[in-house]
Formats: C-alpha cells, structure tokens, sequence
C-alpha cells in the first residue's frame, strides 16, 4: 500500500511539472534563448529606431532595435530587425571598442554592403551577425542593399491563419521563386495569444527572403498588438524598393470599431504620400475600405461589445461569409478611397475577406488576397497567394492558386502540435532535456518499484512470443522444405 501511495505521489509530481512548464511555454513565448526584448522606439516619419547601448547610441534606418542576445554574461549582442530591403545601420561611441550587431529579415545571399565589416556571418536564412569596431567619437553608418541580380518580384499573401499546412506549402513555393521579399497583410494568427505567434514565427522561420507584415484584426485579439510589437515591430511604416514605394497601415481595429484607422496615422500617411509622389506606390493594408461582393449583411460587431456574450458570439462569427468585412464607417470608407486617388496610389493590397478580388476604383486598383491559409468564405475560392512582377514601366499580377481541401480541424491541431514542440525545444532546450531527464528517470523508479506487478506478465509474453516465433519456423521447414 505504501508503495501505490509513493508511487502515485511521483507519478503527480511528474505530470505536475510537466503540465506546469507546457502552461509556462504557452503563455510565455522567447524569441530564442537569451532573448531579452527592448521597448520599441521607431519614428515612422524617419523610419528611425534608436537604443542607447550602455553610452553608446546605435540608431537603423528601415528597422527597429528589437533587442539583445545575452550568450554569457560577457557577451553581449544587439538584435535589430530589419523593415526595408536597404536598411542602414548608424553607431556612435565615445569610446574605441568593438560591438556586436545582428540583423534579422534579410535574405544573407542577397544583401551586401559597401562598408567593410568584420566577422560576418550566417546565423539562419535571415539573419546576419557582425562586428563593428569603432574609434572614439566617429561615427560609423552602414548602408545595406540587395545584390545586383535581385528578383524584382514581391509575393503577397494574406489570411494565413491557422492553415498551417497551407501556409507551409506557400513558404515552400516562394522559396523556390526566391523573391525580393514576401509581404503578409494581416490575419498572421488566428487570436493573439503568445503562444499563437510561437507557431507564426515558427512556420515562418524557414522563410529565405524577408518578411514584411502589417497587423490583422485576429492578431490584436486576445491583446496580441504586445507581442506583435515585440516580434515584428511598428504597426506602421514605409520604404522605397527600386522606384516603387511600399506603404503598411494598420487597419486591424475596424472590424470591431468605427473607426478602422485612427486620426494620427491618417496625418502620417498623408505626410507619407506626399513624399513619395513621383514614385509607384503600393499600400498594404488589412481590411478592405469597401466590401466588393453583393448582398453582404451588415457587421453588427462594434455594437456587440457592449454585451459580453455578444461578443463572445461575434467571436465565433468573425469569419462567416455572409457579413461586410469593409469599414465601419462609410464616411471613412470614402476618405480613404479619396486620399488614394488624390495621390495617385497604383494598387491597395487588402486581405479580410478569404478569397480573391480585384477591381479599380477612383483609377487605384484595388486586390483583396485572402487565401494563405483561413478557411475559405466565398463559392468556388481557392487558395492562393500573388506574385507581383515589377519592370520600370508596370507592374503585373499572376496568382497561384494551391489545392483547396477543407480546412480540418484535426489536421491545424496536429500541425500546431508539430510546430509547438519544435518551437519549445529552440526556446528552451536546454530546459527540455532537464525536463526529458527528469521524466524518464522518474517513469524508471515507477517501473523498478511496481516490477513485481509488470515484470511476470512481461516474462510470460515474452515466453509466449518466443513460442510462437519457433513454432513458425518448424512449420515454414514443414511446409516449404519438406516436399
């Protein structure tokens, strides 16, 4: 009796830790071991991030500082994130010392620099590592670029969600196209709970060329814009590729409020459209201005937030077919539309809806591209992703459409489990195998203090196994042998 009280007493302490630390990894997501991130600092106007390191200011141009790799206590290292194919990285120092910089979302094999710098290496298929040696008070910039032999095509894709499987095989395929970069509009997890950006970020982390993302109405569920913000930086920004200018905005609120893009970005990006007149522009957002498809009903969510389990239903709406997934307020639908045609906008790339549509309005071109993943909404949809071929004169679409099959439920929680273990190991491995260890060891003392119960039964079919085995052969010699 007192064996079953020891053993089960082991037995929950067992479970009990392990359940405490995949509880602790779900609601805790590291970017990888000694990741510590820094509070973003960025000026959309300047595209501009700062971090005074110890004395020392290191500023990016086209990034954020994200921030620091602590591999032992003596070394140290500053993690930046790159948010434009050329970046450019500032130091300043009022002493001579050498700092170690690492550079994320750029494709190694295509980025190159004129400024030499030391000890460059690879540390995944989008991040860089180096060393930067500094003499007292003179300042250093390092201006990145794309190689001379880039592609000039950009892959747009949106509404990947939860279709893990999906997304997958698209990261596969851009892979092979090898693009200038991949640009997600919005809907990148399906609620923003940590652990939902660890399966994101681990799905994406095979990716060979740079992400560029804006913010979906799912990834602020659940308060996701904090980790967003965390991994992937600003909610908005631009930057120039060849003659073309990329524009991101934040629309993620307007599917449960008014107002989907508030008064401030607004100022932002009209300043931002200005500047870039004479150029191709591009604007990437998430939610469409205007629903282009018929008889859709009205989106009741904002008004359903004054009731809890309203919202809770409109929760499990949020991606019914039948309900405009344009903004809520017409008014702004139409300010948007006017300030796209005032300055000459090329095309608006949207998502929300998980489907395709294209079509022109107020001479801007309009694309809704929803089909990376999320259950599909509209009849005869398929999923797809775009790839945008860009000359000097135009810019032309050609979308690839993947094999559709349902989005199963079983199949997105087998891949999310896949991609969770894979995730949890790279963040915490060496706390896994401690974990392994301790597990294992404490299975064998069950196993070694409940053997009188397990260990005759164990004889007895391995006796019976054995016995079978022999009589096999006797009769294969009888049957095949004997003639």
């Amino acid at each position: 009796m007192r064996k079953k009280w020891l053993v089960l007493i082991m037995l929950v302490i067992g479970l009990g830790v392990t359940s405490a630390f995949i509880l602790h990894s779900y609601k805790n997501f590291k970017v990888q071991q000694g990741f510590v991130p820094l509070p973003l600092s960025f000026d959309p106007y300047t595209s501009v991030s700062s971090y005074d390191w110890n004395g020392n200011i290191v500023s990016i141009q086209g990034g954020f500082v994200k921030g620091k790799i602590v591999e032992n206590p003596n070394q140290e290292s500053l993690l930046l994130r790159s948010l434009s194919p050329v970046p450019t990285i500032s130091l300043k120092s009022g002493i001579e010392r050498s700092y170690s910089i690492r550079l994320e979302n750029v494709n190694p094999a295509m980025i190159k620099t004129s400024d030499p710098i030391g000890n460059l290496k690879t540390i995944d298929p989008h991040t860089i590592s180096f060393t930067v040696d500094l003499k007292a008070n003179q300042p250093k910039n390092i201006n990145f670029e794309l190689s001379a032999n880039e592609n000039p095509e950009v892959i747009m894709l949106g509404d990947n969600r939860n279709g893990y499987g999906t997304f997958s095989e698209i990261i596969d395929q851009v892979n092979s196209i090898k693009p200038a970069f991949v640009v997600d509009n919005g809907d990148l997890v399906y609620g923003g709970e940590p652990n939902r950006y660890r399966l994101f970020y681990e799905t994406v982390s095979k990716l060979q060329v740079p992400l560029y993302t804006t913010l979906g109405n799912h990834d602020i569920r659940e308060n996701g814009l904090p980790t967003y913000t965390e991994l992937f930086g600003p909610a908005y920004y631009s930057f120039d590729y060849l003659q073309n200018h990329f524009i991101f905005l934040d629309s993620s609120r307007g599917w449960t409020e008014k107002t989907a893009i508030p008064p401030e970005q607004y100022r932002w990006l009209e300043a931002d459209l200005q500047k870039a007149q004479g150029k191709r522009i591009f604007v990437v957002s998430h939610i469409p201005p205007t629903d282009p498809r018929s008889n859709v009903a009205p989106n009741t969510y904002p008004e359903s937030q004054k009731t809890s389990t309203l919202q809770n239903l409109m929760n499990k709406l949020s991606g019914t077919s039948d309900i405009d997934h344009a903004f809520n307020d017409k008014a702004e639908a139409q300010k948007f539309e006017d300030l796209m045609t005032q300055y000459k906008v090329d095309t608006v790339f949207l998502s929300h809806i998980h489907s395709f549509f294209s079509f022109v309005k107020g001479n801007v071109r309009y694309v809704i591209t929803g089909g990376a993943g999320a259950e599909l909404l509209t009849k005869g949809s398929e999923y797809h992703y775009i790839r945008v071929h860009i000359t000097d004169q135009e810019n032309y679409l050609e979308i690839v459409e993947l094999p559709s099959p349902p989005n199963q439920i079983i199949d997105r929680y087998w891949a999310a489990a896949q991609l969770f273990i894979s995730s949890t190991y790279k963040e915490y491995s060496s706390l896994v195998i401690a974990m392994g260890i301790f597990v294992s060891l404490i299975a064998a003392w069950i196993l070694w203090v409940l053997r009188q119960q397990w260990w005759p039964f164990l004889k007895k079919l391995g006796r019976w196994i054995y016995e079978i085995v022999k009589l096999s052969i006797l009769k294969y010699k009888e049957i095949f042998q004997n003639k």
